[in-house]
C-alpha cells in the first residue's frame, strides 16, 4: 500500500518506548509519569506489542526488549523488515513533526522505498505572525512558500488549522479584517483567525493553480487540539467558494469521530477525498467498522489510507497492518452483502494504492 500520511521516524537506532505513543502530549515530568503509569492499560499499546511479539517470535512481555536487540544491530534492516511485513510500497510524508527530520533521500536510503514530501503552511504563518508581519506580507509569504515547495518536488500541501483557530473558516473575510485580527494578545497559535481564514482560502486557490492536493487535518488529534473545532462539516462554507471548489481537498484521519460526515462530503463534493489514518493507531479495534462506514457512502475512488506513523517506524508498520486486517473483515462483509468479488478486489487496489498514486501524482 501507499501510506499517504506519515511523519519522520528516527534514521538511526532509537530504543522503542511504547508509552510515547499517546494522544496525551502535555509537557513536564508529572505528565510523563502519568503516561508511563497508564500505558499498560491502553489497548492500542497492548495490541501493538502483541503484534510485535508475533513478528519476533517472543512472548508479549519480551517484545520491546527483543525489538531493541534486533534493531540495534541493523537499523535499516529492521525498518525494511517492518515495512516489508506491512507491504508498504511508499510514503507521503509531512516532515513537520516526528523523529529525526532530514532530507527525504535519507528516508529512502534507510527504508528502501520511495518517500514523497508534503509542505505544511501553518509553521510559516505562525512564524510570520510572531515576527510582526502584516496580513498582506503573510498572504504573499504563504504563496511564495507554496510555489517554492512545488518547485522543490512536494506532492501536496497540508494545514492543521484545526489546531490553531478551527475549521469554521469565514469565506467572506477580507484583507482589512485580516490585518485588524493581528492586533491581539492571544498566543500566536490562537491569534488572528480572520487572517488564517484568508490565508487558507488563498492557499486553496494556489494549490489548484499548482495542480497539487491539499490535506486538511480533520477529526481527533493529540491533546493540543480542541476537538469541537475539527468537525469537517465546518468547512462547508469554504468548500462552496470558487477557491474551495477548485482545490483537491483531502480530509485526513477519516475525520474521526465524524467519519460519516467526511464520507458525505466525499460523496457530494467533486473535489473532496476522505483519508483514514491515526484512529488505526489509537483506536484499532474499530477500524473495520469505520472503513466500512466510509465505503458505505463515499465512492471508492475518493478513499485513501494512511498510518499517521510518527517517531518510531513501528507506528507506520502497526497502522498499516491494522488497516490490512480491517480490510479483510470489510471485504468479507461486502461479499456477504452481495458485492461482486471483482468489485471488491478493485476497491482494495484503489483505496490501498491506486487512489494515492492518482491524487498525489506519484511515479
Amino acid at each position: 500500500m501507499i501510506d499517504d500520511h506519515v511523519h519522520p521516524f528516527g534514521l538511526e537506532f532509537t530504543p522503542f518506548d511504547p508509552a510515547a505513543l499517546t494522544l496525551d502530549v502535555e509537557p513536564g515530568e508529572p505528565a510523563a509519569q502519568r503516561r508511563r503509569r497508564l500505558a499498560p492499560g491502553r489497548l492500542h499499546l497492548h495490541l501493538l506489542q502483541a503484534r510485535l511479539a508475533r513478528l519476533l517470535g517472543v512472548h508479549v512481555n519480551d517484545a520491546v526488549a527483543a525489538r531493541d536487540e534486533t534493531a540495534r544491530g541493523d537499523w535499516p534492516g529492521w525498518v525494511r523488515r517492518l515495512f516489508d511485513d506491512a507491504e508498504i510500497t511508499g510514503f507521503v510524508m509531512d516532515e513537520a513533526v516526528g523523529g529525526t527530520p532530514g532530507p527525504v533521500t535519507r528516508y529512502v536510503d534507510v527504508a528502501g522505498r520511495p518517500f514523497w514530501s508534503l509542505a505544511r503552511i501553518d509553521p510559516l504563518v505562525d512564524e510570520l505572525i510572531g515576527s510582526g508581519a502584516s496580513a498582506a506580507e503573510i498572504v504573499d509569504g504563504v504563496e511564495t512558500f507554496m510555489q517554492a515547495a512545488a518547485d522543490g518536488g512536494c506532492v501536496g500541501f497540508k494545514t492543521i488549522l484545526a489546531y490553531r483557530t478551527g475549521l469554521a473558516v469565514d469565506p467572506e473575510v477580507d484583507l482589512a479584517a485580516a490585518q485588524r485580527s493581528l492586533d491581539s494578545d492571544l498566543p500566536v497559535r490562537r491569534r488572528a483567525k480572520p487572517l488564517r481564514d484568508l490565508v487558507l482560502r488563498g492557499a486553496f486557490a494556489r494549490a489548484a493553480d499548482l495542480n497539487l492536493p491539499f490535506q486538511v487535518h480533520t477529526g481527533f488529534g493529540d491533546s493540543e487540539l480542541r476537538l469541537a473545532e475539527a468537525d469537517p462539516l465546518l468547512l462547508e462554507d469554504l468548500l462552496r467558494t470558487p477557491e474551495g471548489a477548485a482545490a483537491t481537498v483531502v480530509l485526513i484521519h477519516g475525520s474521526f469521530p465524524w467519519h460519516a460526515s467526511a464520507a458525505y462530503l466525499a460523496a457530494t463534493k467533486p473535489n473532496v477525498w476522505v483519508e483514514l489514518s491515526l484512529s488505526n493507531l489509537f483506536a484499532p479495534v474499530g477500524v473495520a467498522d469505520r472503513l466500512l462506514g466510509i465505503l458505505d457512502l463515499a465512492p471508492t475512488g475518493r478513499v485513501l489510507l494512511g498510518s499517521d506513523g510518527h517517531g518510531a517506524p513501528e507506528t507506520h508498520w502497526f497502522g498499516c497492518s491494522v488497516l490490512a486486517d480491517a480490510w479483510r473483515d470489510v471485504a468479507g462483509r461486502l461479499l456477504d452483502a452481495g458485492a461482486d468479488a471483482g468489485w471488491v478486489t478493485a476497491t482494495r487496489d484503489a483505496i490501498f494504492e491506486n487512489n494515492a498514486r492518482e491524487v498525489y501524482q506519484l511515479n
